[in-house]
């Protein structure tokens, strides 16, 4: 290691205890937690108990997500809660490790072993933990997170990175890494983190309602629903409405609306410039393209979208489009649905893509001109669509159980026939789901129930402040479904 290297880990120890508190607070208000932090814990709390399985975990997520921030909550917490002495904790970013020379983590752990216990990786005597921030920076991060973990088991390690392209499905760390991506808030975590801590207890009841299509349940979800926001103090009656459009990141809290679209859009070219960098092949063609397939999402309604439409569009060739699209999902800027037929036929369907969270969608297309350039109620009602999309598909990637979405193609000469949604829960029968704002013709849902023999169909709509539930349709407010 370079002596300006030594000299950072250095102060790295000796002065995080005093900035920890600093990077915790905004105007002297302590940031509250979201979810991710603690299953995190779970896993810390379960290598101090003698555990040492899952001691080596991989943070991909967007950029601005709360990586950072969580890896500091986790600083405090061993700190603070469990009296582990700074010189056990060792938090570093290779991003700022890269402005003094190049980054290997493995060297910098290795001086920090020798400096600071006087030892090597090997024969650490006491359990130490390792938070490092961007590592995406150092090229053999999954080879060097691999020797570290071999090395000693005395050693918890987490890695967070902000491109999902270098931080999954490495073979060399796959088999004893454990990767919990960091997704966009939920509008649940959103409040969370916004006005305050509470326990969601209804989003089991809500998932089982959707799957079930039973409504028993739904007073007591709408009472402890109401009970949640009378304890938010001064709760903005257009929380809803401004998240859709720029929630999602947590530094949305501290900016106005001109400056969040500027850190989003700014995020955006961040993913395209620097890491898809990281990517042998890459080209200026490359991003080029990248930036232009995702501002055509922004202002695209929801529906199919076929390689082959977007390589004429483009005037591009299939090949290049395909992996871009396949980049871009890597990132986890976007996401694509399939069709809900057969496994054959579904390979040559084309695919419909959605953002990570709906304030990509409108912050994008804010960004290149007005994004709002038709009807407010049909503009919202996409970007709800959207957060829907999303919801399932978190579900899906968060959970043990499979949470499959899929988009409806059944009437190809009337594709506003078909409903929004069809989800499935490992191999039970399909659920349609209509997700709209304004009134809906409910001749979609029924015709889908009957069409896939489902025993029930879903409205997502704010036609209705309740839930509600006519013969076997069930119609839920979207700020009832965000608690899923």
């Amino acid at each position: 290691m370079k002596d300006l290297q030594m000299i950072y880990i250095r102060n790295q120890i000796l002065t995080m205890p005093m900035k920890v508190n600093q990077e915790l607070t905004h105007k002297n208000k302590k940031f509250n937690k979201r979810s991710d932090y603690e299953n995190i814990i779970r896993y810390v709390d379960n290598f101090l108990e003698g555990e040492n399985i899952n001691r080596f975990l991989v943070l991909p997520g967007l950029r601005d997500v709360g990586k950072t921030t969580i890896l500091f909550q986790v600083y405090e917490y061993l700190l603070k809660e469990k009296n582990i002495t700074p010189q056990n904790i060792l938090y570093f970013s290779c991003d700022r490790l890269k402005r003094t020379g190049n980054v290997d983590i493995f060297d910098v752990v290795n001086y920090y072993c020798k400096s600071f216990h006087n030892s090597l990786i090997e024969t650490l005597p006491s359990p130490v933990f390792i938070l490092i921030d961007e590592a995406q920076y150092d090229k053999e991060w999954a080879l060097n997170g691999k020797l570290i973990f071999d090395g000693s088991k005395n050693i918890f390690i987490i890695l967070s990175g902000s491109s999902a392209l270098k931080l999954s499905n490495n073979p060399d760390a796959a088999r004893r890494l454990l990767n919990i991506p960091i997704y966009p808030l939920t509008y649940c975590e959103h409040l969370k983190l916004k006005y305050g801590n509470f326990k969601n207890d209804i989003s089991p009841s809500i998932i089982k309602m959707i799957f079930d299509g039973k409504t028993e349940n739904s007073a007591e979800i709408e009472r402890i629903m109401i009970n949640i926001y009378s304890n938010f103090k001064n709760y903005d009656l257009s929380e809803w409405k401004n998240f859709l459009q720029f929630g999602g990141f947590p530094s949305s809290f501290f900016q106005n609306t001109n400056e969040i679209t500027k850190k989003i859009v700014d995020m955006v070219e961040k993913v395209v410039t620097t890491d898809m960098n990281n990517i042998e092949g890459i080209t200026s063609d490359t991003q080029n393209l990248a930036f232009q397939i995702l501002n055509y999402f922004a202002f695209q309604n929801p529906g199919e979208v076929s390689k082959g439409s977007l390589s004429n569009h483009f005037d591009a060739k299939k090949p290049l489009v395909t992996k871009v699209l396949d980049i871009l999902e890597k990132t986890q800027l976007i996401f694509h649905i399939e069709a809900f037929t057969s496994s054959v036929k579904r390979t040559t369907k084309p695919h419909e893509y959605f953002f990570a969270t709906p304030s990509l969608k409108h912050n994008l297309a804010l960004d290149v001109g007005n994004a709002m350039l038709e009807d407010e109620t049909a503009y919202f009602g996409k970007l709800l669509e959207n957060y829907v999309a999303s919801s399932f598909h978190d579900l899906d990637n968060k959970s043990s159980i499979s949470y499959k979405t899929y988009y409806d193609d059944s009437n190809k000469m009337r594709s506003d026939k078909n409903v929004d949604f069809i989800v499935q829960r490992g191999l039970e029968k399909p659920i349609p789901i209509e997700v709209s704002c304004g009134d809906k013709d409910k001749s979609q849902i029924k015709r889908a129930i009957k069409k896939y023999n489902s025993p029930h169909g879903i409205i997502i709509s704010n036609t209705t402040p309740n839930i509600v539930k006519n013969d076997n349709i069930i119609c839920i407010p979207p700020e009832i479904f965000a608690f899923m």
